[in-house]
C-alpha cells in the first residue's frame, strides 16, 4: 500500500483537508465526521486526524478514514467542548473509553486530560491511551508521567525493532525518523514506570519477527499482544 502524493507534500496539511486536491470527494467526505464512536464495548475518542507516522498497513488509506460506518477523518481538531457534547452523560456501562481515532493523540495532550477529568465525572471505569509512541517527540518532553496521571493503560504501537524496517514500515515524519524507534524504546520504558498498564503491541505482518517487540516488552516490563491486520 504506497502514500498518495498528496501525503506526502504535508501530513498535517492533508489531515486539514476534507478530500484530496483534484480528487472527487471521497466517503469520508460525505458524510459528517464523528468525534466519539463506539466499538466491542468501548468509547473510543477522536480527537485528531494529525499523525507522525504513514504506517504502510494503516486502513485509513483502503478504508478512506472511514470505521465500522465512522467517518474518522476530521477536517480540524474538535474542542473540549464538542467531544463532551457526543459523549453520554453515564460512561459507567462501558467497558472502557479509548483515545484513539486515525490519529495520534498525544499532539492534543492537555485536551487529553481535561477529558479524562470529565469522563471519569461520568463514571468511566477505565481510560486507555492507543498511540505509535513518538508523543516525546511531538510534545519535546517526556509525556508519560502526564499520562499516569490521568490514563489506566497506554498502548504502544511498535511493530518492528529492526531500524530499516521501523522506517519502512512505521514512516515517520522526517524530523522525526532517524530519532523514532529510538524514541518508542524509551517512552514504553517510561510509561512502564509513570502508568498502571503499558502494553506493546506488534501487527501480523509477513517478514517481521514479532519476537524482537515481544522482547523489548518484556525486558521493560510491559505486557506484549500481537494484532491481527486488517484490510
Amino acid at each position: 500500500m504506497g502514500i498518495p502524493k498528496w501525503y506526502t507534500i504535508s501530513v498535517d496539511e492533508k489531515q486539514a483537508q476534507t478530500s484530496p486536491p483534484n480528487e472527487s470527494p471521497s466517503s469520508a467526505g460525505a458524510a459528517e465526521p464523528v468525534y466519539v464512536y463506539e466499538y466491542d464495548g468501548g468509547l473510543y475518542i477522536n480527537l485528531t486526524s494529525r499523525c507522525p507516522t504513514a504506517c504502510e498497513f494503516c486502513i485509513k488509506f483502503s478504508w478512506d478514514y472511514m470505521y465500522r460506518g465512522n467517518n474518522l477523518k476530521l477536517p480540524q481538531d474538535p474542542s473540549v467542548e464538542q467531544i463532551l457534547a457526543q459523549t453520554p452523560a453515564d460512561l459507567s456501562s462501558y467497558r472502557e473509553v479509548v483515545f484513539c481515532g486515525y490519529g495520534e493523540s498525544t499532539y492534543r495532550l492537555a485536551e487529553m486530560k481535561t477529558l479524562a477529568v470529565a469522563f471519569r465525572a461520568r463514571g468511566a471505569r477505565k481510560i486507555r491511551l492507543n498511540t505509535v509512541g513518538l508523543g516525546n517527540l511531538i510534545n519535546g518532553r517526556d509525556i508519560a508521567p502526564d499520562l499516569g496521571t490521568f490514563v489506566d493503560t497506554v498502548s504502544i504501537s511498535l511493530n518492528t525493532v529492526d531500524p530499516v524496517q521501523y522506517i519502512k514500515m512505521m514512516r515517520p515524519r522526517p524530523e522525526f525518523r532517524d530519532r523514532a524507534l529510538d524514541s518508542v524504546k524509551d517512552f514504553i520504558r517510561a510509561c512502564v514506570r509513570s502508568v498502571p498498564q503499558t502494553v506493546v503491541t506488534g501487527v501480523e505482518l509477513p517478514g517481521v519477527d514479532l519476537s524482537g517487540v515481544r522482547a523489548v516488552a518484556q525486558s521493560a516490563g510491559a505486557d506484549y499482544r500481537t494484532r491481527p491486520i486488517l484490510d
